[in-house]
């Protein structure tokens, strides 16, 4: 029973896969990541984006907080291709 049972698992995930590679193959890429950090120099935040679409094209985000005894600022890149 059990070897029948991971047969059937196997199966289904296999064909899950298969049928659904296809889509994700298809769809847009995206990655988001953010970085804090707070010390007696200051603090600061970063955030990236970037987004990859099924055309090809690309495109990224990176934004940057600072603020510290000296005061605060802002950081901001964009950039794409396509």
């Amino acid at each position: 029973m059990t070897l029948s049972r991971r047969t059937l698992t196997t199966t289904v995930l296999a064909l899950g896969f298969a049928l659904g590679t296809p889509a994700l193959a298809a769809a847009d890429a995206r990655f988001h990541s953010q970085d804090g950090r707070a010390g007696p120099e200051g603090a600061s935040l970063t955030m990236v984006h970037s987004v990859v679409g099924a055309d090809g094209s690309v495109s990224f985000t990176t934004v940057t907080y600072t603020a510290g005894a000296l005061g605060a600022g802002a950081s901001h890149v964009t950039g794409g291709v396509g």
